[in-house]
């Protein structure tokens, strides 16, 4: 019983209000997931039967996804800002050193120097790619309230 008391069913509340605001159990979703899955067909269609690596298809049809949830609007595949936006994400989630957390000292090393150098350096573009994509619903969408933020 001490699972479900009063805070538990708020947090619930709200968890599930924040989920319908950006489109959840509404047609909304569906079809931006269709939208990327034609986009993921077309794709895959051009190869002709070739081998190719699926992978940043499926990840860029993924990011795309969050995106026009969150921005109203979805990005073209090869942006190269959007390409570098994934690849930045996917660099900061690989490389996670806890050598780092166990021995704070290590970072006077070359080598951790420069690891922290680049995470900062993807993490200052990913902030720009998010801060420059609101400035633009907001000036674009504003009027018509179709922006999440």
């Amino acid at each position: 019983m001490s699972y479900y008391d009063a805070a538990f069913r708020s947090k619930h509340q709200l968890c599930l209000s924040i989920m319908k605001r950006f489109g959840f159990g509404r047609r909304v979703m569906e079809s931006r997931i269709l939208t990327e899955v034609d986009e993921m067909i077309h794709k895959v269609r051009q190869q002709r039967g070739r081998p190719f690596d699926a992978t940043p298809l499926i990840t860029s049809c993924m990011a795309n996804v969050i995106v026009s949830m969150l921005f109203g609007y979805r990005l073209d595949h090869s942006d190269p800002a959007f390409q570098q936006f994934i690849s930045d994400l996917h660099y900061l989630s690989a490389s996670f050193s806890v050598a780092l957390h166990l021995f704070p000292a290590l970072r006077f090393l070359p080598h951790f120097k420069r690891s922290i150098a680049r995470k900062t350096k993807a993490l200052m573009n990913n902030l720009d790619f998010v801060e420059d994509n609101i400035a633009t619903c907001r000036q674009v969408r504003a009027p018509m309230r179709s922006c999440v933020l």
